[in-house]
């Protein structure tokens, strides 16, 4: 889709479906992975808890070296 003004409307269909759905412990079946996996992420609000929930459900989430100040 273009990014001219105006132009908002497909005339064809997705190309490429989504035959199937990611999964972030496919390869990797370490300790660290399992690990990051099971952590519940309580005491923080709700926005950040869809973001720490996206980040690991997409391989994105790294686990914190040092403790942190929140």
């Amino acid at each position: 889709m273009s990014s001219e003004r105006g132009n908002v409307s497909r005339t064809r269909p997705q190309r490429h479906q989504n035959a199937h759905a990611f999964r972030n412990d496919k390869y990797d079946t370490s300790a660290r992975r399992k690990k990051i996996n099971a952590k519940l992420h309580d005491g923080v609000c709700q926005h950040c808890k869809g973001i720490l929930e996206w980040r690991v459900k997409f391989r994105k989430y790294k686990l914190l070296t040092k403790p942190k100040k929140w």
